[in-house]
């Protein structure tokens, strides 16, 4: 194996007062943010900013899998998809090594990961690398590449950097502590609504006398509340994936059309239960798993999307209204919409309709978990996509889901 051209094992180079001043104005930013998106851009944007460097990564070692992945990097989301081997790559060895690293020539460098600049159309020069530590040991790596006007990483760049990191690597775990534990205190109070129907219903049906129509009301409440359950399980389980990065997607090109049509066909029972009419209008230019262009994503994760948006579209419908759905090619991006003649939402409610549990007023006692559109969200921007929402209050809403087309290889 390539020896690298300069390791630092902890560098002991003095840092400026300028810098002093600068780490602690970050330490108090960073030990206030709680949201981990927010606090590794805020990572990201300060190593560009003292070590004067083109762009900057971090990558985090998944504590179920052991995989070192992107969490986050100035060079686009993308990168979030990406595994990155221990055995062999340089944020691997730095991982491994609990070392910082410096590379004046990374195209030399055997453990060199080629694959990313590839996907990017990105050249890495230069590189410096520093382990993110915390007391429970390495957690993963913060990068900088390709220092302005390609000079050399120095002394005084080690020593900003591993201060940084050191910072950093308490703030990413505590975000994932107070991440975790929001959630799971959010989802306990969600679970007590249904565990609280089947239990009433359970302990009314040991008691005698109960009227055969009235069993049979608490037996059908015990099974809606359980399905309830099931579903609530499942997306409190993907919110969770898709908050840590753990959810891989695959990255394939998409046939939209079938996608559609399978949804459609699934949700006609759900729909015809309420005298709702679902209108399809796809247009023919859309592009294809054969096409030169194509959406590229994950096909079952985009169906769980319009899934839920299309239930939702039933749900709050009026009785004997309809959905239209409608998918068309613009540009460089293909729109998915789904419209309802439902009663619209209001102004101050479309401020919060994508925040995790938020119910619209009235709509509380309606089946589902409160994650659905987040979720949908979620996997939505993971496609480096967009949902937008127009609404008027009497007359309906549409959701529209707007996705890259992509070069398709």
């Amino acid at each position: 194996m390539t020896e690298p051209m300069k390791i630092v094992a902890n560098s002991s180079s003095a840092i400026s007062p300028e810098h002093l001043a600068r780490l602690l104005q970050i330490s108090q930013r960073l030990s206030s943010t709680l949201r981990l998106d927010e606090l590794l851009s805020l990572v990201m944007d300060v190593a560009t900013e003292l070590t004067h460097t083109e762009t900057a990564s971090i990558l985090l070692v998944d504590r179920s899998t052991g995989q070192l992945h992107f969490a986050a990097s100035t060079r686009g989301a993308v990168l979030q998809d990406i595994v990155v081997p221990l055995d062999s790559s340089i944020a691997g060895w730095v991982v491994r090594h609990g070392r910082s690293l410096i590379l004046d020539d990374v195209q030399t460098d055997e453990r060199f990961y080629a694959n990313v600049d590839e996907n990017l159309e990105f050249v890495t020069r230069s590189m410096l690398a520093v382990p993110l530590i915390t007391g429970q040991g390495v957690i993963g790596a913060l990068e900088v590449i390709n220092k302005e006007d390609d000079n050399a990483y120095t002394g005084q760049d080690v020593a900003l950097m591993e201060a940084l990191a050191s910072q950093s690597a308490v703030a990413i775990m505590n975000a994932h502590l107070f991440s975790q534990s929001d959630l799971i205190a959010e989802i306990m109070h969600e679970l007590k609504t249904p565990l609280m129907a089947i239990s009433a219903a359970s302990e009314l049906l040991t008691r005698t006398g109960i009227p055969e129509e009235k069993r049979g009301d608490l037996v059908g409440m015990i099974k809606k509340e359980s399905n309830r359950l099931s579903k609530m399980t499942k997306d409190f389980l993907d919110f969770a994936r898709l908050e840590s990065g753990r959810m891989r997607l695959a990255r394939e090109a998409v046939a939209l059309q079938q996608i559609v049509e399978e949804v459609v066909s699934i949700s006609q029972a759900q729909a015809a239960a309420r005298g709702i009419e679902i209108v399809l209008q796809l247009d023919a230019n859309l592009p294809t798993t054969e096409s030169a262009t194509a959406v590229i994503g994950d096909a079952d994760r985009l169906k769980q999307v319009l899934l839920n948006l299309v239930s939702n579209a039933t749900k709050y419908n009026v009785e004997n209204g309809r959905i239209t759905i409608s998918a068309q090619q613009r540009e460089n991006e293909v729109f998915i919409a789904i419209a309802d003649t439902g009663p619209g939402i209001t102004p101050e409610d479309m401020a919060h309709l994508f925040e995790r549990f938020y119910r619209i007023p009235g709509s509380e006692s309606a089946e589902g978990s409160g994650l659905g559109l987040s979720v949908a969200q979620k996997i939505v921007e993971e496609h480096n996509g967009r949902i937008e929402v127009a609404s008027t209050v009497g007359q309906g809403t549409t959701f529209t889901i707007c996705l890259p087309i992509q070069e398709n290889t």
